[in-house]
């Protein structure tokens, strides 16, 4: 929402808030769930099951075509052929993939519509904004068949859990829905279409918890979606209760880093198993866990490649780059797309029995909690920096409870407004007490391991 529709929004009574939210979940299901999307739902419940070779087979044909779609008609792609970098014939299998060249966030950020075929006009495509982990905005372009297919990925992943999308369910997200000084509830809003509750993340303090316990008791969900640290926040709330008088069929979580102590938590208090996932707005990797708790990576929405520092495969057991080729969008084909995390790849067989690869775990997307003075924990800052076009960089650094340093190397064409709305975007979340100071600078250093840290605090953690 842009600035004046958010007033708007904001100062408008809770029930027509609720009115809002709904219009707009009917948009997003339009754009998620309708078309074609139960026909590839129905196409991806049959080749979860495929034998290895058959697996193997769709995986060749699937990349063949998205290369031939690519130097056919995406300017990137079709400039390495017209330079003799690589050639039709060169590519026969998945094999071949290693011929041509890896790809950065930087060189999409820089030219998007380098990436972007000639088939689709860029008017007619769904733009999603993401900053990644390096507070950096890439635009990314998907058409909206493609948008369905990979939902009906997600679509998957909760029939592995035996959700039901029809029945009630609550979501806690990054989205700023309740005035970010809000101290009273509700701190939840209602999408009626998909029957839905929309719980605030950022309101989630010590005296707020008990509000949201009883909101979710009266609720009564048939599956939570949910960023692992704010549930584990009610979750950890609660595990002293002798009982909850709830228990959904499922958790699902994403977004952040699940980790092993949140999970045992979560579990045991709303008695019902985690389903962790991990995608990305490029769509190029989507992996999730099965009703077994493995990780798997799905292979026909892409191809992932783990790839050690100095190039060469990484064998099973060790840390590696992520280097994954998407087969799900057709408007923005990403070929070998560093997509700036780490992973383990494993060897061993999942008791599912499908034959999908497995990850023993993915590394590199933990940024740090933001610990406020209220006692609420504020996770996943990445969005206030989506949709900025003239900033190179940027970090915030919680100094103490109440002080936020924003760091920002700017761009070409930097625009002074772009950090106003930074600012209002953390204010959002951490409220209007936070003082927000601003350093612009050349560059943002590195750990000693030459990793970029986007969010840094300094508040102790108990």
């Amino acid at each position: 929402m842009n600035r004046i529709v958010e007033n708007i929004y904001f100062k408008s009574p809770v029930i027509l808030q609720n009115f809002l939210i709904s219009a707009y979940g009917y948009k997003l299901f339009h754009e998620r769930y309708s078309g074609n999307h139960d026909k590839y739902l129905k196409v991806l419940l049959k080749t979860q099951w495929y034998t290895k070779e058959k697996l193997m087979d769709l995986i060749n044909k699937t990349f063949v075509e998205l290369f031939n779609h690519a130097i056919l008609t995406v300017p990137f792609y079709q400039k390495l052929l017209e330079k003799g970098i690589i050639s039709k014939k060169d590519i026969r299998s998945i094999e071949d993939i290693k011929k041509l060249p890896i790809i950065s966030k930087e060189m999409i950020r820089e030219n998007p519509t380098e990436f972007l075929s000639k088939k689709y006009k860029e008017k007619s495509l769904i733009t999603i904004n993401t900053s990644g982990t390096t507070g950096k905005t890439l635009n990314i372009f998907v058409d909206r068949d493609s948008r369905r297919y990979a939902y009906a990925f997600f679509s998957r992943l909760k029939d592995w859990a035996d959700i039901k999308s029809e029945l009630k369910n609550v979501t806690f997200a990054g989205r700023t829905i309740v005035r970010p000084d809000e101290t009273r509830p509700p701190f939840w809003r209602r999408n009626i279409k998909m029957n839905n509750y929309l719980f605030s993340s950022y309101h989630l303090s010590p005296d707020n918890i008990k509000f949201y316990v009883d909101k979710l008791k009266s609720i009564q969900p048939h599956y939570i979606d949910s960023y692992p640290s704010s549930l584990y926040k009610i979750a950890d709330y609660m595990k002293n209760e002798s009982t909850f008088e709830m228990s959904p069929k499922a958790i699902i979580t994403s977004s952040e880093t699940l980790f092993d102590y949140q999970r045992e938590t979560i579990e045991k208090v709303f008695g019902c198993p985690i389903f962790d996932q991990y995608g990305c707005a490029e769509q190029v990797v989507f992996v999730s866990q099965c009703e077994k708790g493995t990780y798997h990576v799905h292979p026909e929405f892409g191809f992932v490649e783990f790839i050690r520092e100095n190039g060469s495969e990484a064998m099973p057991g060790e840390s590696a780059r992520l280097i994954c080729t998407g087969f799900t969008n057709l408007a923005m084909p990403l070929i070998r797309y560093d997509i700036g995390d780490t992973g383990i790849l494993s060897n061993q067989a999942c008791l599912c029995g499908r034959n999908f690869p497995v990850i023993e775990k993915i590394l590199g997307r933990t940024d740090d909690i933001l610990i406020m003075r209220d006692g609420r924990h504020v996770g996943r800052l990445d969005p206030v920096f989506k949709g900025l076009q003239s900033i190179k960089e940027a970090q915030i650094i919680q100094e103490d409870f109440d002080t936020i340093l924003l760091k920002i190397v700017p761009d070409k064409g930097y625009i002074e407004e772009e950090i106003k709305n930074i600012v209002w975007e953390l204010k959002k979340r951490l409220g209007s007490q936070a003082v927000i100071n601003v350093d612009i600078v050349e560059k943002i250093s590195r750990t000693a391991t030459g990793k970029f840290r986007a969010v840094i605090s300094k508040v102790r953690k108990n």
